[in-house]
């Protein structure tokens, strides 16, 4: 099986690859895009996650892929398609993102998030698609509205994952229907 790829007007997401660490890691110590998803990363943390993001893709055909701007070639972040692991959606198919600081306001959320729908209306089998976010990340919300994805607030929650007093743990649900 070739790598992955999948091409909009300017980005290219596709596969992880090991000299992608550097742009990736970049992200995982801005406290800007940090600032609604959690602490900084260290450099082992976004090594790990990226390994974790190709197992994803291994085993389950799609994952957050990165996505590289066509102009320049950088790794400007990821966007795609995991399999929800917190217990409110767990196995659901869900939609996510993260970009580059420097790399907001320019639509590039948008278009990756517009071409991995498109994608998993053709590939997967999902009636609907997800995704969420802490209730405070409002860049990612309006990505989401942007797209067609509506909040249904009797799914919001608090994310397993954090502790109750972080300001984090509060989350909104959207969905989208895929397959009518």
């Amino acid at each position: 099986m070739g790598e992955f790829k999948l091409e909009t007007e300017r980005l290219i997401l596709r596969d992880w690859r090991s000299d992608d660490l550097d742009d990736f890691h970049r992200l995982g110590e801005d406290p800007e895009v940090m600032k609604t998803l959690g602490p900084l990363m260290t450099r082992e943390q976004s090594a790990d996650l990226i390994t974790e993001l190709q197992r994803r893709a291994s085993r389950f055909g799609h994952t957050f892929w990165a996505v590289e701007r066509k102009n320049d070639g950088r790794v400007v972040g990821f966007n795609g398609l995991v399999r929800g692991k917190a217990e409110q959606i767990a196995g659901e198919l869900e939609i996510g993102w993260r970009l580059a600081s420097d790399c907001w306001g320019k639509g590039y959320a948008t278009e990756a998030a517009l071409a991995s729908v498109e994608w998993a209306r053709q590939s997967c089998p999902d009636r609907y698609l997800i995704s969420i976010t802490s209730v405070n990340n409002v860049g990612s919300r309006a990505v989401m509205e942007r797209i067609g994805m509506r909040r249904v607030k009797e799914r919001d929650f608090d994310h397993p994952a954090l502790a109750e007093d972080d300001p984090l743990r509060p989350h909104v649900l959207y969905e989208m229907e895929l397959n009518r």
